[in-house]
This record gives structure tokens, sequence and C-alpha cells, in this order.
């Protein structure tokens, strides 16, 4: 028997389905959110998730992750679903487990979510490093725990995926803007035949008008704004824009410039060509836009000119590596579609508004909704909470263009006035320190060893409060060693550093350097001048020393031997890919252990001085390995930290070296890091963008079992000192020219750092104090290191005028000083050059 519904109790159904489905949705949008727990069963498991199981036949591959996401889901509440799970390039990154030549995996998600999937291969077979994903294994699928996902490995499609989401998806974006304005161009002409042409200034504002909509939705991923979660929360719109803020600006120039050009020439053809221009300009801006997703991303800042100096104008193997990494012809596809879209997008607004404004009544209610609604966005977007840096809201080309023009200016602190009662400035000031070093001790030490650790971060160190048991062997000798608890680089370079420690003197306090601009210049250094002494002496790299000159600079400082990536011996190389090209690679930091054993091997007589320069610290961290886990959120950070604890087995395999050959006593091991590295506890990542102590702050052991037993000391060190503390140990005296101090019998509470690569930034450390001088945004940033280790409170607004005074003054006298310094020094380099 049916029941039929009265009509007097529809409506209260209607009323009840309508209140059950909005409470459904409610649960539903929280738990996309993360706004509320999802409830779990007794077993542990989450209502509605399931076990997804992938399988991955990959025989060429040693080493797979499988990269993912759930539509609707954030990553940070994701994240949590799985062990082991971290993120790499907005996905989330779990390992599969070999068996055979089949990786599994089994990952708890959503029923009946939409799942988004790649394969990324590590390692081949040969266990050497790759970073690639598997695009044409890669696939969307509805998550079914009673599907298996089964995926075979296309090697011949192996591709390198390092583009950002929007970038990635520019083919949908152009569907998407085709199927929107090909309906409407065949309605316009069907129904809209008297429609006169848009004028070319008329095109210039929609073209406009579509550029800056371009610009904010590439402005949306750099500050991490889900475009999905417009759905839920329309307040976003207001954010994006008040991001997008130099966007508009910039546009708007441009615009305007374009559209009063338009409108004076009375020539058709110089028109034509104001437009052709115009329309050129706008397709690379929506470019830049798009590719500057991933500049910010990375380096937490818009591209500059310096940074492209920095880059030997992009013709150094890191920067050849990093495009052959990321504009693969997917890549260049889809910005190609991005930027055809951005026009598609300008005819649709063009049409829409010629439809809107038809009729006379139309047209007015039309520009009158358009108003009130660019008012009320215009309000909106001023009371909008911003939470992003300057870098991630700053316009690519505003930020290049500035640049440029500042590139050959000098910054204030080189033309700033000092006060009529400042003393010279003394790159040797210190005072007299109670700690020294019997002499009685040391007339046996005469052998040198620089071990470098590329990239390594004092913070990461067991010794320096690092929390993740990396240096076992540091551990082990540091009875044996004098440690160096506030040691910095004074730019976070390499080739900085290099002339640093090398020549003992401050680096060029310019984006220029000494390396790139006179690799000649005649500098007296710890090698030359040893080397003149009769000592051996090399440089053994597993980098590519190529960058920046750095090869031609060493080859005028007095090494015997000379190694890089090259020509070192080591049968473990590390490639980004599958091709020939090996530049910007690295080898197996272990070699140079192998390496300095058959070098001293080589003349047991002689007294020498050695370096040893390792790279898996740096990007893309090489790693051979199976990694362990240290528990950090982002896959790069894991497999650096990896690194650093592979280079403490090297220094162990060093030490165990000179033990076996008897030369322990008579060494001094001096193991240090060139730079820092950092991720993202500033908002950035690497090293040469910012002077936080994770950038500059470097670990510093002075090794030998007869000069000391676990000292330590804690005044400020640079590494223009390590010159002039090695020489007094072994007995030689320092070359009039050098800048640097003895570490072990001065003390220092001063520290000057530069980074000009981004921002044009100086630092200062005094006693406990630090100041960093942004001079490209005028702003500074003061922290008190004793109760602020991590720099997390900017105390500028706290700070005395005079003090903050007085640490302008001090490093206007560092820079000026250190200004005539190079310019002398460079002064006399042309002269010989030109004498010859």
């Amino acid at each position: 028997m049916k029941t039929r519904v009265q009509s007097s109790s529809f409506p209260l159904l209607v009323l009840l389905f309508i209140f059950g489905w909005s409470n459904a949705s409610e649960n539903i949008r929280q738990n996309t959110t993360g706004d509320k727990e999802l409830i779990t069963d007794s077993a542990g498991y989450s209502e509605g998730f399931i076990e997804q199981q992938i399988s991955y036949y990959a025989p060429q591959s040693a080493s797979v992750y499988l990269l993912w996401k759930t539509d609707g889901y954030p990553l940070e509440e994701s994240v949590s679903w799985n062990d082991e799970t971290k993120f790499k390039d907005g996905f989330l990154c779990n390992p599969m487990k070999a068996f055979g030549d089949t990786f599994n995996i089994k990952i708890k998600v959503p029923h009946n979510s939409t799942l988004e999937f790649y394969f990324w291969i590590t390692k081949n077979k040969q266990g050497h490093y790759q970073d690639f994903w598997d695009i044409g294994s890669s696939g969307k699928t509805i998550a079914n725990e009673s599907v298996a996902i089964i995926k075979t490995a296309n090697y011949s499609k192996v591709e390198a995926q390092k583009e950002i989401n929007l970038v990635k998806n520019g083919w949908f974006i152009l569907l998407l803007f085709t199927f929107i304005y090909l309906p409407l161009k065949w309605g316009q002409k069907r129904w809209l035949r008297k429609i006169s042409a848009p004028s070319p200034t008329e095109s210039v504002l929609f073209i406009g008008a579509s550029m800056f909509a371009f610009h904010a939705l590439a402005r949306s991923e750099i500050i991490n704004i889900n475009l999905a979660g417009i759905i839920y929360n329309w307040r976003l719109i207001p954010q994006i824009l008040k991001g997008s803020i130099d966007d508009f600006v910039v546009v708007a120039v441009i615009v305007f410039t374009f559209a009063l050009l338009l409108r004076w020439p009375k020539i058709l053809k110089i028109k034509k060509l104001v437009f052709v221009t115009f329309t050129a300009l706008a397709a690379l801006s929506t470019l830049i836009a798009f590719i500057n997703i991933k500049t910010v991303v990375y380096f937490g800042k818009p591209f500059t000119y310096q940074w492209l100096y920095y880059s030997d104008f992009l013709g150094s193997n890191e920067a050849k590596s990093a495009f052959q990494e990321n504009l693969d012809i997917g890549t260049v596809l889809n910005l190609a579609s991005i930027v055809i879209a951005m026009f598609l997008f300008a005819g649709i607004l063009r049409t829409g508004y010629q439809i809107f404004t038809l009729r006379k009544q139309i047209k007015i209610a039309t520009v009158s909704v358009l108003g009130v609604a660019a008012i009320l966005l215009a309000v909106l977007t001023y009371k909008a909470d911003a939470s992003w840096t300057k870098g991630q809201s700053g316009n690519a080309i505003k930020v290049m263009a500035g640049s440029i023009l500042k590139a050959n200016s000098n910054n204030s602190f080189f033309t700033a006035k000092l006060p009529a009662n400042t003393n010279p400035f003394d790159p040797r000031m210190a005072v007299p320190a109670d700690f020294f070093v019997d002499s009685t001790k040391n007339q046996n030490v005469k052998n040198v060893l620089f071990v470098v650790l590329e990239s390594a971060g004092a913070v990461y160190f067991d010794a320096y409060g690092g929390t993740f048991q990396l240096s076992p062997n540091l551990n082990k000798y540091a009875q044996q060693a004098l440690i160096f608890e506030q040691m910095y680089a004074h730019a976070p370079a390499t080739n900085r550093s290099l002339v640093s420690i090398l020549g003992s003197i401050y680096p060029y306090l310019s984006y220029k350097s000494l390396t790139q601009e006179a690799p000649k210049v005649e500098l007296p250094t710890i090698s030359s001048e040893l080397k003149a002494k009769g000592y051996r002496t090399s440089f053994f790299s597993t980098a590519d020393l190529n960058f920046q000159n750095c090869n031609q600079f060493l080859s005028n400082r007095g090494f015997d031997v000379i190694e890089d990536f090259a020509n070192i011996k080591c049968a473990e190389e590390f490639h980004l890919d599958n091709s020939d090209y090996l530049e910007g690679n690295g080898k197996d930091d272990m070699c140079l252990a192998d390496r300095l054993a058959s070098w001293l091997d080589e003349d047991t007589t002689q007294n020498f001085f050695s370096m040893m320069w390792t790279v898996q610290g740096h990007y893309p961290y090489f790693f051979g390995d199976e990694e362990e886990n240290f528990d950090v959120s982002e896959v790069n950070y894991n497999r650096y930290l990896n690194c650093l604890k592979y280079n403490d087995e090297v220094i162990g395999n060093v030490m165990q070296i000179l033990e076996d050959r008897n030369l322990a006593e008579t060494t001094l091991v001096v193991v240090f890091g060139d730079h820092g590295e950092a991720f993202g506890q500033h908002g950035q990542y690497g090293h040469a963008t910012s002077l936080y102590e994770e950038n500059i702050k470097v670990p510093l052991y002075f090794i030998n079992p007869v000069l000391f037993s676990g000292e330590r000391k804690s005044d400020i060190a640079g590494m223009k000192d390590l010159a002039t503390t090695v020489f007094p140990i072994i007995g030689e005296d320092c070359p009039s020219a050098w800048q640097g101090r003895n570490l072990l019998n001065t003390y220092s509470t001063e520290g000057f750092f530069l980074a000009p690569w981004s921002d044009y930034l100086f630092g200062y450390r005094n006693n406990n104090m630090k100041y960093i001088f942004n001079e490209t945004l005028n702003s500074v940033e003061v922290f008190d290191l004793a109760s602020d280790p991590h720099e997390t409170k900017n105390l500028a607004q706290l700070i005395p005028e005079e003090e903050l005074d007085f640490a302008k003054n001090r490093i206007a006298a560092w820079v000026q000083f250190q200004g005539n310094f190079i310019s002398n020094l460079m002064k006399t380099n042309d002269k010989k050059q030109m004498g010859k």
C-alpha cells in the first residue's frame, strides 16, 4: 500500500530536507577545510576512509616515491593520514617499497575522493641519483579500495616535474577559456552584427584587465591561497587583490602609457606598431608572472639583475641545470597556453561588455553594478589582512626594473657621512683573550687540512644545539678540538667564502664577485704563501668549479693540484637526468677522503696544506644511500640532513686516514661550513637570499690531539680569520695585507655581513644584538640572539635611535673601508694587466 504525502506536509519536508542538506554540506565543508576533526573508529581508521593499493612496475629504478593529493582536502590536513608523509612541490610524498622490480604502497584516503598521483624516481638501478617525475604513468582516479592502481614506468616519457600547480594546468586554463570564448563569439556574430569592432584603445583596456586578472591568478599561488577555497570563503578574493597591488600598479602603468600613445600618432602604421608592441609586452608580462611563481617559492623573492649576474647571466652550470629541470617541453607548452588564455579572456571581457551595454538602460545598470562592485572590492581589499612578505607580493617586472636601475648606483652605506669623531675602521679590531695555545706543544704541528662542508648551517649540528644527531664523528673528536660557537660567513655564497678563506679578507661588497671580475688578482693566500715556503698544496672538490670563474681564481693561488667534478677519480657520480649532460652535477663526497689518502702517499716527506670541499650539501642534495627519516616535513630538508650526516662520515674517514699515517698529531684539521642553508625558517629556502642565522652561521672545529682538549670559544669569528689563526699555530708570519685576527688569543664582539643578490642586505652583530638593514626596502630588523636565537621577534621599534645609528655607522665604516680596499686591489690588478 502506497503512502501519499499530503500537500500540507510537503513544505515541512522540503524545509527538513534543506536543513539536513545544509548540515551535511557544512560537515563536508568543515572536513575538507580542517575546521572539524574526522571521527575515527576503534581500529583507528577515519570514517569514510579506505586503503588505496598502488603498484608501480619500474625495472630500471631503485628508489621511487608516490606524490599525490586528493581534491578538496588541504595538504596540511592530508599529511596526517599516513605515516612517513612529507611535502614535495605542492604534493604529499610517501616512499614506495620495492619488491623485485615492483614498487608498492597503501595510502589511506577518503573513499570516492579524486586522487591525483605521480611517480617520482629518485635513483636508478645502479643507485645513481635522479630527480624525475614519470608523467606518462601519472593519473587521476576515484579512490576505491576494491580496485588497485597498477602502473608501468614509461621511461620514454620521463620528464622533469618542477612546475607549480597553475603552470602545469595551463592546458586546462586554455581549454576552459576556449569553451567560454567560442560560444560568446558565435553569439556575437549571430545576434550582435551591428556592433562595431573595438578601437585599439578599447582593446588595450580589455587586454589590460585580463592581464591583471592573470597576474592575480599567479599571485594567488605565490601567497598560498587555494582558488578552490573561494567557493567556501569569498573573503579570499580581497586577500588575493591585496597581494596583487604591485601587479595592478605595473599593469595600470603599461595600459595607461600605451592608451596615451595610441591616441597621439595619426599615422596608421605607427598605431599598429604601438599596438603590436603592447600585445607583445602583455604576453611577456603574463609569462613572467607565472614563471615568477617558482622563483618566489624557492628564493622568497622575484628574480633580480643581481641574481642574473650571480648566475653568470644564466650561463653558469647551476643555472643551466635549473633550466633543464624546469623548462621542459611540457612546461613551455603550458606557459604558452596560459598566455593564449589571457588573450581569450580579454575577448570574453570585451564581448560580455558589448552584450551588457547594447541597450542604454542595460548599459547604465551594468556600469552602476560594476562601479559599486569595484568600490566594495577596493574597501574590502584595503581592510584585508596581509600575512605575506614583500617578496611574495612584489611584481617581478617592477623588482627587476628597480634592481637594474640600482645595479651600478652606490648604496647609502657607501656614501653615508660618518660622524667626525669616527675612528678609522680596523678589520683586525679585537681585544686580547685569555685563551691561548701553549707554544711548546705546537712545534711539531706543521700540516694543515681544511675540510669545507658545502651549505652546512651550524643550527643543524649536534654541538650547536641541533637535535638530529648528525655528527657522531665530530662528537667523537670534540675532545681533541676547539669549537667556535659563533662562526659566520661574511656573505652566504660559496665564491665569497672562498676568497675570504684563502685571502683572509672581507669579500667584495657588491653583487659582483672577485672570482668573476679579477680571478688573477694578486692577493696573498694561505695556499700561495705556504707553497712559497716549500709546502705541498692541493685542492679537491666534488663540485664543478666553473661557477663564477672559481677554477681560474684557484689556478692563481699556488696549488700544485686542483681537481673537481671534471677530473677527480670517483666511481659514484650523481646526475640530474638520463642524458649525458654532466655539468652542474656532483660526485660522492667520500671520494675526497680517498683522493686525499692517495695524494698524501705520493710524498711523505714534505709538509702539506690541502683543502677538501664537499658538494652533497648543496641543492639538489645528492644522496646515494637509503635515507634516514629525520621526521621533518620537506623531502629536500630530510635529504639535506642525510647529506650532512654523510659528510660527518667523510670527516671520520679523513681523521682515520691521518691516524693510519701517523699524521694526526702533526696536522691541524679545520672543519667548517662555507655558508648555511635555509628550509623555510623565515619563508625562504637556499642560502643567498637573507642574513638570518640559518643563512650565515656555520660550524667551526679546530682539531688536533696535541693542541686542544674540548675547549669552546664564544666570541664572534668570520671566514677572514681562518688563515690568520692557522699561521701562528704552524709558526709562520701573516702577510700584512690580510685582514683577519688570531682567534686563539683575541676576542671580538662584532661581525659584518652582506647579501646583495635579491634585496641589498647589510648585517651587523654586536654582542648578542643582530641588525639586518634592507637598503632596498629601507627597513631594519633587530634581534636579541641571547633570548631569541631563532630570530622570531623583530625589536626594531623598541631599539633607541642612537643604538640604530651606531649600528648604521659601524656598517658604513666597514663598507667604505672595504670598498676602498677592493678598489685599490682592482686598480693594481688592472695596471699589471695593462703592463703585460
